[in-house]
């Protein structure tokens, strides 16, 4: 049960919103990457794919869970405690939730992504095993 005020993910989300974004993204208490409004987020660095772990705070994503439970040993991917600054550095940066399934940011502030390939082949996967599997 998701049982704590949702005010604060509403306000960030309004703010986001007036500025064209889809989604704002959290810093945890310590300025560690966290999680967004209603997502998990990865960024890939060097090819790798890096989610905060559940310590940092984030909730645990159905779906979050699941990609790193299917890509394990498909693309080099797990936990770690990132600066919240990698999402001006990263590769590459993509969401995860039951509505959004993986889906790729294309910018963080004024930093210009798109859909890179591991964040592809990531959501690809993804999508197979999501298809074959009617309660994960």
């Amino acid at each position: 049960m998701k049982s704590t005020s949702y005010a604060d993910n509403v306000v960030a989300l309004a703010y986001a919103k007036a500025r064209g974004a889809t989604e704002a993204v959290f810093a945890n208490t310590a300025g560690d990457l966290c999680e967004g409004t209603g997502s998990n987020v990865f960024v890939v660095v060097g090819g790798q794919a890096l989610t905060p772990p559940l310590a940092s705070g984030c909730l645990a994503g159905v779906t979050r869970g699941l990609v790193l439970e299917w890509l394990k040993g498909v693309v080099p991917i797990r936990e770690a405690t990132l600066p919240y600054d990698v999402l001006k550095t990263a590769d590459e940066v993509f969401l995860t939730s039951t509505g959004r399934d993986v889906l790729a940011v294309t910018r963080v502030d004024e930093h210009e992504l798109g859909l890179g390939p591991v964040t592809a082949k990531i959501a690809g996967v993804y999508s197979k095993h999501a298809a074959a599997v009617s309660d994960p």
